[in-house]
């Protein structure tokens, strides 16, 4: 495998600009790169150029060769000095089902890893100077990369038919461990005490719950149909979005078990908490909104909706939980949202296909 790595991102002031700002880092899919938003300006202050890539492909796809491999997610160090941006090696923005869609088919998902390789990729970037400082070579898809609680280990999940969960030395990027969870895992997230790892098991139809420590699955729990992503909720809740049966599984991450679903009624893009307003935001990539819930004493309330762009996506918030910022896919652009009246204040030009958000105090 060849690697390659990018020693200066690019400004529109400088090639050596430094983020010394407080910001968030949006990462665009098909333009290769991440356009870094000035919070205090809501203005792209900075775009990083990620370097283009080699990847050995099959299904059909030319052999190996330089290629954009399509960053996906993007996740921050806990001390806030380096970036994960997970590279899957294609165009999965319009949802992980895309790819479900193709093993359908009889004896396909037998011949998937005979006929489906793509080596996905994992770039590690200074948040401060946009350097890339280390390419991990992976033997599959991998759709995030998370950082443990404490800094030390970085993980992710590989897409296979045999789901794998891989463990590296957030230092010196050797491999540590490998974890056989469910089919087609997707997201991985940890718990909000750092003890457990959540993976969502999109062909199993079940979360996957990892001792932190161990690295022992703890159990396998069943949700909806097609999970993506178990992501921390309010009060010690994992949020599970199920693509297929268009609900959120809500997963006790003390128990490990499911103790309700909520049916949305579209596809959900990702479901994440606003802590400060007690609330659960799930994107509608396809209906251009945002659902808002609010957690009361019996449940989850239908809080409203906020219209933002085409194929809305990941959500992040600031640290008051007072502005939201959404990624639009199709629109090329970040909504910019006032979370108390749940109102769409501007949107700001990105690259093409933006996808993960992640935002970083200076």
């Amino acid at each position: 495998m060849f690697s390659s790595c990018q020693k200066d991102g690019t400004s529109a002031g400088s090639s050596n600009a430094q983020v010394n700002f407080d910001a968030a880092y949006v990462v665009n899919g098909e333009s290769n790169s991440i356009s870094v938003i000035n919070l205090s300006t809501n203005k792209v202050d900075k775009t990083i150029e990620l370097p283009n890539l080699q990847s050995s492909m099959g299904m059909g796809m030319m052999g190996s060769g330089t290629v954009n491999m399509w960053p996906h997610h993007i996740s921050l160090s806990p001390d806030k000095s380096k970036l994960a941006i997970t590279l899957p090696g294609s165009d999965f923005n319009g949802g992980t089902g895309m790819m479900l869609s193709s093993f359908t088919a009889g004896s396909m998902m037998g011949n998937v890893s005979a006929n489906f390789k793509i080596q996905g990729k994992i770039l590690i970037l200074d948040a401060v100077t946009g350097e890339t400082l280390k390419e991990i070579s992976l033997e599959g898809i991998a759709f995030n990369a998370v950082f443990s609680p404490d800094g030390k280990e970085l993980w992710t999940a590989l897409m296979l038919p045999e789901g794998k969960v891989q463990v590296f030395d957030a230092t010196t990027y050797a491999l540590l461990n490998t974890i056989t969870v469910g089919q087609m895992p997707a997201e991985v997230s940890f718990s909000d005490d750092g003890k457990k790892v959540f993976v969502a098991n999109g062909m199993s139809n079940s979360v996957s719950v990892i001792d932190a420590v161990s690295k022992q699955v703890l159990e396998n729990t069943t949700v909806g149909n097609y999970p993506v992503g178990a992501w921390p909720g309010m009060g010690g809740m994992m949020y599970v979005d199920n693509e297929k049966d268009q609900s959120i599984s809500i997963l006790n991450s003390m128990t490990d078990m499911m103790t309700g679903q909520i049916q949305l009624g579209f596809i959900p893009g990702m479901a994440t908490r606003n802590t400060m307003m007690n609330q659960m935001w799930v994107s509608d990539p396809n209906g251009s909104k945002v659902h808002v819930w609010t957690k009361n004493a019996t449940g989850y309330v239908q809080g409203g909706t906020v219209t933002v762009g085409n194929g809305a996506s990941a959500i992040a918030f600031n640290n008051d939980g007072t502005t939201c910022y959404i990624t639009n896919q199709n629109d090329g652009t970040v909504s910019v949202v006032d979370v108390a009246s749940l109102k769409e204040m501007m949107k700001i030009t990105v690259g093409k296909k933006p996808n993960g958000i992640v935002i970083r105090y200076n």
